[in-house]
């Protein structure tokens, strides 16, 4: 099969399972199962399927797959499953647990299913891993079946807290330290130790805000020492499979100092990948869509592909119906994304894996779930060249969110993905694009609004090119740290706050009634609260219990704005109607909003979202409505004529629009 050149529609083909295979009630029950699976994931609508091996498959029982599915016209996304690896391997290599930085190791026992489940550093799973992708490069470089390659999904260094701390994890950390210092006395010189010699280095196990420190460096290690492992899987495909294209599946961008992930080498990868569970409620616009912008800006040029979609029945809100597989799916391709594969196809072939969610059931085709997905996709595929070649409205609003800054916001702690989420949210819910600036800031980058969810994560030379954005004319919108009062001090000091008082109660959601410039009630704030002795700007919100400043106007005609409480966080943790109008009050009348929407109270606005994907092919409204109500909506994009339409309760809708002839 050749490589799709439109959107993929696919879903998990758990088979042949990695890693756990040996289970009896999952063995396979031969291809006359495999076909009858197959036929009805095609007449599903699904173009492909996405398989992951491990390190117990069968690579003659993987061939036969794809032999079944180039002959259905059915394409394969061949992933691994390496890092699940069986209780036979742990049994012969104990010493290949992962340890956190408690000293425990994983897994625990056998009925630990944590994944990693052995260390990426253990040589003998660093032998099978590897082996495992020369054989199948070698076996199946031109099989017509395949599209793509994953070489590892959801990868981390490990469970358990702050992983690895194995011994062949701390002995490649002293060759590395060794290849880097040219003596001992150089490493104790630089953090304070007193090691013998390299062969003697201990890494740190408590957290460290220093950015120069020895934490810093054992865990810039452990993520660099991650992203080397997934990109030598890519490079030893590539050498044995010349010419195809692979990547990886990421989880979550929030937390390179826990779990090693740097979506900061996106640009590296030939498509940027990441799994998406997020539910269908209330904040799921804002919490997925800004992943997949993020996903987006951090490797632009790159399609965009959801390669692990819920799909079905999983736990707390991620319980799917079809009424919420056509909200989400509609969404994820409102983001110009170009592949989408749901978890999973429960395969007649075997008994039901009990824990993960699926489409269908064992031994049961029509459900519910497979039906509206069916429906989904067939709407979708009208538009599929449109959004395979199109891409969003570009955005005047952007997000600043650096590498430095995760670091910064790891090592306090800080729930830096509620500000970005509940920042995204705000101007989303106000009808405006949104993108993310990952790298260094630029002040001619065109934006005209930029926001800054941890300014202590920001340079000396940084803050100066956004002094000057500001200067020719753009807004910025700075949080405070809200970590401690010293600080909330040091970043109130160049931002001209003189803070005297940090305040953070302690209740899961708490804080204070905001009042508006005209001394009227203006929303929440939640979480955090700086209070001042002195400023610069004006107040466009007070505290109404004490009148002190919520909200701060500074510089140049007031286009910087300051908050003194967590403001991103307090919208993740409401998404108050309040903190929007107070945010609008700010932004100029010129900067209209991308799409308006007309027909849906304030109170539930955040629960229908509009976006616009455009292309030399036409342009598609994308509507999506979270909520448990009909609405009778007008939607105006900008530029565009205005569409009327009928919302369906938890459904979505889409219609081609036209631009305003001027």
């Amino acid at each position: 099969m050749s490589r799709h050149e439109g959107i993929l529609i696919g879903t998990h083909y758990e088979y042949p399972f990695g890693g756990m295979a040996t289970r009896p009630e999952w063995l396979p029950q031969g291809e006359d199962d495999w076909r009858r699976d197959l036929e009805m994931i095609k007449d599903t609508g699904f173009d492909s399927v996405r398989i992951r091996i491990g390190l117990d498959s069968s690579l003659d029982e993987v061939g036969r797959l794809l032999d079944i599915c180039h002959e259905l016209g059915i394409g394969v996304l061949f992933g691994f499953a390496t890092f699940y690896v069986h209780n036979s391997f742990i049994e012969a290599f104990p010493d290949a647990k992962v340890v956190d930085r408690n000293g425990v190791a994983y897994p625990q026992h056998e009925y630990d299913f944590s994944w990693q489940r052995a260390c990426i550093n253990h040589p003998e799973y660093r032998r099978q891993r590897d082996q495992l992708l020369i054989d199948t490069a070698t076996r199946f470089a031109s099989h017509p079946a395949i599209i793509d390659w994953d070489v590892h999904n959801e990868p981390s260094i490990g469970p358990g807290d702050h992983a690895c701390y194995s011994p062949h994890t701390v002995a490649r950390y002293r060759e590395d330290l060794a290849t880097r210092l040219s003596s001992i006395s150089q490493v104790n010189d630089r953090w304070g130790t007193s090691f013998g010699d390299f062969s003697s280095v201990e890494p740190p196990t408590e957290v460290d805000s220093d950015p120069d420190g020895f934490w810093r460096d054992w865990r810039e290690f452990i993520a660099r020492n991650l992203s080397e492992f997934l990109l030598g899987g890519i490079d030893i495909i590539k050498q044995h499979a010349p010419g195809v294209r692979a990547s990886f599946n990421y989880t979550d961008p929030y937390g390179i100092q826990g779990n090693g992930q740097d979506w900061w080498i996106l640009p590296q990868l030939d498509y940027a990948s990441s799994s998406h569970y997020w539910g269908s409620g209330p904040r799921t616009g804002a919490e997925a869509g800004s992943r997949i912008a993020l996903l987006k800006a951090l490797a632009p040029g790159s399609q965009a592909w959801l390669t692990e979609c819920q799909g079905g029945p999983f736990r707390s809100d991620i319980l799917w119906r079809g009424i919420n597989i056509e909200a989400e799916v509609n969404q994820v391709f409102s983001y110009a994304s170009h592949a989408h594969y749901f978890y999973r196809w429960e395969p007649l072939m075997s008994g039901p894996e009990p824990w993960i969610n699926h489409m269908v059931d064992a031994d049961e085709y029509d459900t519910e779930r497979r039906l509206a997905t069916k429906r989904v996709i067939a709407d979708l595929r009208r538009y599929e060249d449109l959004i395979a070649a199109g891409d969003t409205v570009p955005a005047r609003i952007g997000i600043y969110l650096t590498r430095e800054m995760i670091w910064a916001a790891n090592a306090r702690e800080v729930p830096i993905s509620e500000v970005v989420v509940g920042l995204y949210a705000l101007f989303m819910d106000l009808g405006y694009e949104v993108t993310f600036v990952p790298n260094a800031f630029d002040a001619d980058c065109g934006l005209e609004v930029v926001a800054i969810p941890f300014t202590l994560g920001i340079s000396s030379a940084e803050a100066e090119t956004l002094q000057t954005y500001v200067e020719k004319g753009g807004r910025v919108i700075a949080e405070l740290p809200m970590t401690d009062l010293e600080e909330c001090q040091k970043v109130g000091e160049a931002l001209g706050l003189a803070c005297r008082e940090w305040i953070s109660p302690i209740y899961f959601i708490a804080g204070w009634s905001v009042n508006d410039s005209d001394g009227r009630f203006g929303g929440f704030a939640f979480h955090d609260q700086v209070l001042l002795d002195d400023y610069r700007g004006h107040a466009v919100a007070t505290y109404r219990d004490s009148g002190e400043p919520a909200l701060i106007a500074a510089g140049p005609d007031g286009r910087l704005l300051i908050p003194t409480f967590a403001f991103g966080r307090s919208y993740f943790s409401s998404l108050h109607r309040g903190l929007r109008r107070l945010l609008q009050r700010w932004l100029p009348d010129s900067l209209a909003p991308d799409i308006t929407v007309h027909g849906v109270p304030d109170e539930y606005r955040s629960l229908v979202e509009a976006r616009l994907v455009e292309s030399d092919r036409g342009s598609l409204l994308f509507v999506i409505n979270r909520s448990g109500y009909d609405w009778e909506v007008e939607i105006q994009p900008r530029g565009y004529g205005e569409v009327k339409l009928r919302l369906p309760t938890h459904g979505a809708t889409h219609r081609l629009v036209r631009r305003i002839s001027h």
